[in-house]
C-alpha cells in the first residue's frame, strides 16, 4: 500500500477516535449539567485532545523511536534509552498541556488544588499509557515490518526468476568471450605454455556463472577468485597490452554476499575504458571486513551508468535493482562522471 494511504488511514483512524471520546465525555457530561452551551462543548474538545494527544505520542513514539532500535538493529542499550527518552517527551507534554492550558485557560484543574511530584507524574504516565500505546506501536511495528519482509522475499523470488537467465547469459560480455577464445585458439595453435592456463580460467568463470550465480549468498572470497580470472582473461585477451590495476585490502574470507553483484561495473570498466595507456590503468579495488565490503572500479573514460548496455545483458539498472531487494538500507551506490568514470558500491554485512 502507498504511504500516502497509510498516513490518511492513521490520521482517519485518530480522528474517529477522537471523536467518539469527544461524544462520549460530552454525553456525560449533559447527564451532570442540565445547560449545555458551546463554551462546555468547546472544553471538552479541548481536554479530549489533549489528553489523547498524549496517547499518539506514546504510540508514534515507541513506533518511531523504540521499535527500529529493538526489532531492526536490535540495540537492546538503545531502546531502553529512547524509551527514556519517550518518557521524558511525554511526563513534559502532559505538564504543558495541565499546567499551561488546562489550568489557565481552560478553568481545569485535574488535581483539584494539589501539588504534583514529577514521580507521581512519571510513575502515572508509566504505569496507565505504557501497557496499552507503548505496546500497540510495538505491535504495530513488528506486524508491519513482519509484512514488510515478506513482501520483500516475495519480491526477490520473483526477481530471481526473471533475471536468473539473463544473469546466466550476459555476465561476461560476448565480444570478450567470443575473443577469449580465439585467443585461447591462438595460443593453442602457437603451443603457448599460458593456453591451459587461460583455457582452465575460461572454465571456471563459466562454472561459477552457473552454479554460485543461482545461489542467494556466496563466501566473498570465491567472489573475489571469480573477478582476478576474469581480469587475467581481459589480460589474454589484450596480448598483456592491459593496463589493470586490482587490489584488495582487508579480511577476505567467508563472508557471505550476492553472487555476480560487482562483475557488471567490471565489465563496463573494461569495455568503455582505455586499457593500453600505462598512465590511466583500470583500477579495482576490493576492501573488506567482518561488517561490510567496499568496492570501487574506475576508467579513464567517461560513460552514462545509468543506461542500460544492450551488449553486456542485464546492465547496471538490474544491479541497482538487486542492491534495492538483497541489501534495502544496508547499501551505498555512487557512480560519478567527473575527470574518471567510477563506480562506488559499499554493502552492509550481517543480518
Amino acid at each position: 500500500m502507498k504511504r500516502k494511504y497509510i498516513v490518511g488511514l492513521h490520521i482517519l483512524f485518530w480522528t474517529l477516535l477522537i471523536t467518539n471520546n469527544v461524544i462520549n465525555s460530552i454525553a456525560a457530561t449533559r447527564a451532570h449539567n442540565t445547560v449545555i452551551d458551546s463554551a462546555v462543548i468547546f472544553k471538552d474538545i479541548m481536554l479530549v485532545a489533549g489528553y489523547n494527544s498524549i496517547m499518539i505520542l506514546c504510540f508514534y513514539g515507541s513506533y518511531f523511536l523504540v521499535s527500529p532500535a529493538l526489532f531492526l538493529r536490535k540495540n537492546y542499550l538503545k531502546a531502553l534509552l529512547m524509551t527514556a527518552v519517550l518518557l521524558f517527551l511525554m511526563t513534559g507534554w502532559r505538564y504543558l498541556l495541565e499546567f499551561w492550558f488546562f489550568k489557565p485557560v481552560l478553568g481545569f484543574d485535574n488535581y483539584k488544588g494539589n501539588n504534583v511530584s514529577v514521580s507521581y507524574y512519571v510513575s502515572n504516565i508509566f504505569w496507565y499509557y505504557f501497557p496499552k500505546y507503548f505496546v500497540y506501536g510495538l505491535l504495530y511495528f513488528s506486524a508491519e515490518n513482519w509484512i514488510r519482509n515478506r513482501n520483500r522475499q516475495e519480491a526477490l523470488q520473483r526477481e530471481k526468476l526473471s533475471t536468473e537467465l539473463a544473469f546466466l547469459r550476459s555476465q561476461i560480455n560476448p565480444h570478450f568471450l567470443f575473443n577469449t577464445i580465439n585467443d585461447i585458439y591462438s595460443l593453442t595453435y602457437q603451443k603457448s605454455d599460458e593456453a591451459p592456463v587461460a583455457l582452465l580460467k575460461l572454465s571456471k568463470i563459466l562454472r561459477y556463472m552457473l552454479y554460485e550465480g543461482a545461489r542467494d549468498k556466496v563466501p566473498l572470497h570465491h567472489e573475489v577468485e571469480y573477478l582476478n580470472d576474469l581480469v587475467e582473461l581481459q589480460r589474454i585477451g589484450s596480448k598483456g597490452l592491459a593496463n589493470i590495476s586490482f587490489e584488495i585490502e582487508g579480511y577476505v574470507g567467508g563472508q557471505e554476499v550476492a553472487p555476480l553483484l560487482f562483475v557488471a561495473f567490471v565489465e563496463n570498466a573494461f569495455k568503455h575504458g582505455v586499457l593500453n595507456d600505462p598512465d590511466k590503468p583500470v583500477c579495482i579495488q576490493l576492501k573488506a571486513s567482518n561488517q561490510q565490503v567496499e568496492f570501487s572500479v574506475s576508467n579513464s573514460t567517461v560513460v552514462s551508468g545509468t543506461q542500460k548496455d544492450q551488449t553486456s545483458g542485464i546492465g547496471l539498472s538490474n544491479i541497482k535493482r538487486r542492491l534495492e531487494l538483497i541489501y534495502p538500507g544496508k547499501h551505498e551506490l555512487i557512480i560519478s562522471e567527473q575527470e574518471r568514470y567510477s563506480v562506488y558500491l559499499k554493502i552492509q554485512l550481517g543480518s
